[in-house]
């Protein structure tokens, strides 16, 4: 056995490869990298319906360390998350109004 495969060098297991990222992808909203969970995902389940970070970890099949990473992401950039969160409450809204108007016109 070489000395690369006896201890695991170059192998990443799943909560090292966890990265929080922004690009294009889900309309550039942070993301965990090579998943298309947002970190607003990971707080509303976390913070709004108050999942432990385990039950978060397991509804998301995900890492415990990517929730965290998520959740350290958030805390370190509140009013970011916060504004994506109220901007997609009132497109929902909009588009609730909007499609109610359409349906009794």
């Amino acid at each position: 056995m070489s000395m690369h495969n006896k201890f695991n060098i170059g192998k990443m297991t799943k909560a090292t490869q966890s990265k929080i990222i922004k690009d294009g992808i889900m309309s550039g909203s942070p993301r965990i990298a090579g998943t298309r969970i947002r970190v607003r995902d990971i707080v509303e389940k976390h913070v709004v319906l108050d999942y432990s970070p385990e039950e978060v970890a397991e509804a998301f099949d995900i890492s415990l360390a990517a929730v965290h990473e998520a959740l350290s992401y958030y805390y370190e950039h509140t009013e970011e998350v916060q504004e994506e969160i109220r901007k997609d409450k009132e497109f929902v809204e909009k588009f609730r109004k909007d499609f109610k108007h359409e349906i009794l016109s």
